[in-house]
């Protein structure tokens, strides 16, 4: 930038800066962020977005601006430990790096980064480590395989660091999580002994204890996770009420073109058809529920993340699934799909509750 444009630069955001102290609107807050993003000050993007978040956080601009300035300043961060790494390669640098990643939404590199230094080291921080990177990955992904490594690293890490409290927690953190409550009773068995009288660990004791009788295991719970995309603390966003009103109407005018051959929502084990009847209907929501399930899993084991919309064609015709959060919902046409069938399938797999009745199956 030239020392012209570095002078206007400047003014524009002294300009600005006066602007907001007469009047700290959501308008003046943004213009002011703008300008430091012009100037190429992230660090004071970020300071101007959240500071005007406190005063007006339903402002997506500001939230947006200040999302992308965060994430310019951990990149650079990231650069700069890993330059750090190949000229001193100690603890604190690995562990630094690991947490830069994971705020940067990069699960999967802090656990290649984590791999590396356990790699190279024995020591107990790096066990950790490699839990830590291992359960953020899993949170990310749902894959089972990362959860029963995080636990099992975890557990390893406990072993070496009988006084610290954080492979226990993050044992803790896993299982209920899943809804594993035996293995959970027992992390918190530990950690009241290391941490006697906690009152927020005996209650949370008594919780859990309460909830032990006829538990699954984790390695079963874990599965159930990779297949659903959900935990069990996961909360819906809607309300039952929403879902009575809006999901069969829906399926039922998606099913009244002639083009149609099925239309299935699908939640948990249960799922609506419209479309084929009986045993039909049965088979054909058994068959888009594994397919659902096939698609998560293979996206999950090469690190693509979740799978938004599926589209597959044939002499069949064309079919498309839209995994969602709250539920999934899949359409069979004999010709191409159409965008308002897309829409209407994106509302669907957006419902977070399915309730049953006439054209359900479980």
């Amino acid at each position: 930038m030239s020392l012209l444009s570095k002078i206007v630069g400047r003014n524009r955001i002294r300009k600005a800066a006066r602007e907001l102290a007469w009047d700290p609107s959501p308008r003046n807050y943004v213009t002011l962020a703008r300008e430091h993003v012009i100037a190429g000050n992230p660090e004071e993007v970020l300071r101007v977005c959240m500071e005007g978040l406190q005063l007006h956080p339903g402002v997506a601009e500001l939230r947006s601006l200040g999302d992308r300035a965060q994430q310019i300043r951990l990149d650079k961060q990231i650069r700069g430990l890993q330059q750090d790494l190949k000229h001193s390669a100690r603890p604190a640098i690995w562990r630094e790096l690991c947490e830069a990643l994971i705020a940067a939404g990069k699960p999967d590199r802090a656990d290649d980064v984590a791999r590396q230094w356990h790699s190279t080291s024995s020591e107990p921080e790096a066990v950790f480590y490699r839990a830590f990177t291992a359960a953020e990955l899993f949170f990310h992904d749902h894959q089972a395989k990362d959860g029963q490594e995080a636990y099992d690293f975890a557990e390893e890490a406990h072993k070496l660091m009988r006084q610290d409290s954080r492979p226990l927690e993050l044992q803790l953190s896993i299982t209920t999580r899943c809804g594993a409550w035996q293995e959970a009773r027992r992390c918190l068995a530990k950690l009241l002994e290391l941490k006697p009288g906690e009152p927020e660990l005996e209650a949370q004791f008594r919780s859990v204890l309460s909830m032990c009788d006829g538990a699954k295991s984790l390695e079963f719970l874990l599965q159930r996770v990779e297949r659903s995309g959900r935990f069990a603390d996961d909360k819906p966003d809607l309300s039952r009420e929403t879902a009575r009103v809006a999901v069969r109407p829906m399926l039922k005018e998606l099913s009244s073109d002639s083009e149609v051959r099925a239309a299935v929502y699908l939640r948990g084990g249960t799922a609506l058809v419209q479309g084929p009847r009986g045993a039909t209907a049965d088979r054909t929501a058994r068959a888009v529920r594994e397919l659902i399930v096939s698609c998560r899993s293979a996206a999950r084991r090469m690190k693509l993340g979740r799978p938004v919309e599926v589209l597959l064609e044939g002499d069949f015709g064309s079919l498309v699934l839209l995994p969602g959060e709250q539920g999934s919902a899949a359409l069979w046409c004999r010709g191409p799909i159409k965008r308002r069938h897309e829409d209407m399938l994106a509302t669907l797999s957006g419902m977070s509750h399915l309730v049953g009745g006439p054209g359900g199956i479980g």
